[in-house]
């Protein structure tokens, strides 16, 4: 599903934020990302969605080598990627069931497909009650779960999420991980950014620890 092979990235030219870098993800794996700040965790997720380019090694999704693809090819890849950024990065002046459906808009989706799509997913995630609101007028929490649902309303094959629950408190990051591993269990791939060792001790997963660039330790599942 995601394999990195001597992966290196650079902001400049003596600033290696990213230091040949190696892993594998199988296909239905849920994979913690760990490390503190500044560690690398998403500058390595963005270029997994080709938001960066790496300087050199090679990012394969599903066999294919994604470094090399063209605008068109990576915006074809990225169907098969749901992102769930750390600042959510909602539209403020669209409701949250606009916000959802926008992905399926640009793909060129039929309006009563993605109505139904929507619906679906706002309920999976528990926002459905507030479809209509903007997200301004959400907790974070909430605002949290309607990021969720637009980075699955296209089913994707595989998810990465950045620090999805670094300012919730614990019921609530308990609430939003349970959605995660229902989706895993669903067969989606989950790859999961975060430095908070509370989460990885209660949700039991492999884990892959970036220090300064560095894959430096790779933990196998309790």
């Amino acid at each position: 599903m995601i394999r990195v092979y001597h992966l290196y990235k650079n902001y400049l030219p003596t600033v290696m934020v990213l230091k040949d870098v190696s892993f594998a993800v199988n296909p239905g794996e849920f994979v913690f990302l760990t490390g503190p700040s500044g560690a690398g965790k998403t500058t390595l997720l963005r270029v997994l969605f080709a938001a960066e380019k790496p300087r050199s090694g090679q990012v394969l999704i599903n066999g294919r080598n994604i470094t090399s693809f063209s605008r068109r090819q990576i915006a074809r890849v990225r169907r098969s990627i749901g992102v769930v950024f750390q600042d959510f990065k909602l539209i403020p002046y669209r409701t949250v069931f606009d916000n959802v459906a926008l992905v399926l808009e640009i793909i060129g989706q039929p309006r009563n497909e993605i109505k139904k799509r929507v619906w679906k997913v706002l309920q999976l995630v528990g926002i459905e009650q507030q479809y209509n609101r903007l997200p301004p007028q959400l907790s974070g929490g909430e605002q949290q779960r309607v990021a969720i649902a637009r980075a699955l309303v296209n089913n994707p094959g595989i998810i990465l999420a950045d620090e999805p629950t670094g300012n919730l408190d614990f019921e609530i990051t308990t609430e939003i991980m349970n959605i995660f591993n229902y989706v895993n269990s669903q067969g989606t791939t989950v790859m999961l950014a975060t430095h908070n060792r509370l989460l990885l001790e209660t949700f039991r997963r492999r884990v892959l620890h970036l220090s300064q660039g560095v894959l430096s330790a790779v933990e196998p599942e309790a």
